[in-house]
């Protein structure tokens, strides 16, 4: 089982990973924000009965926290073994390329986002940076008001205190490379 400090450093990577507040958690776990910063922040250990209420808000069973195996210094994940997600709300499917690896604080993805879609029309707002390579189509990304528009070749990297949007204005399905700091949970 690992100590207070890691379990709460799991955790708010997790929740970060999901572009949560402390907030937005607190509302769907019943757990104050306080005891939840608390948690993380390694200065008290969570009771079952709220370690399972969080896990439970931020999408997750709470053995995902306890689990103890070391996180290995190579991560390869075959094609076929990739965790694929499709987000309605953002019209994008994004396949995880890596599980991690030791240390990491990065995600990389591969988003596929279909014509006439948009990705995240609500503009979105988190801490950490954000890299994107288009490996085919053509997008459309907003940070605050500046329009960006991208092409196959194009990248872009970014901070995402600013709200961001992205869009899919080819007649193709985009292929986005993405990479993230904090890592996405998926």
């Amino acid at each position: 089982m690992p100590d207070k400090l890691e379990l709460g450093d799991r955790i708010k990577r997790f929740r970060l990973g999901r572009n949560l507040t402390l907030k937005e958690v607190e509302l769907k776990a019943k757990v104050s924000a306080t005891h939840i910063s608390e948690i993380e922040r390694g200065m008290t250990s969570p009771t079952v009965g709220a370690l399972t209420k969080i896990a439970r808000a931020l999408g997750t069973e709470p053995s995902y926290f306890l689990h103890t195996d070391v996180t290995p210094p190579v991560s390869v994940v075959r094609k076929a073994d990739r965790r694929v997600l499709f987000d309605e709300a953002w019209g994008a499917t994004m396949h995880r390329l890596c599980n991690g690896v030791r240390g990491s604080e990065m995600s990389f993805l591969v988003i596929e986002i279909e014509p006439g879609r948009d990705g995240k029309v609500e503009p979105i707002i988190h801490s950490g940076e954000e890299f994107v390579y288009v490996l085919k189509g053509v997008v459309e990304i907003y940070i605050g008001l500046d329009r960006h528009l991208l092409k196959e070749g194009d990248s872009l990297h970014f901070r995402l205190d600013e709200p961001h949007t992205i869009r899919n204005i080819g007649d193709g399905t985009a292929r986005l490379l993405w990479t993230t700091l904090p890592p996405f949970c998926l």
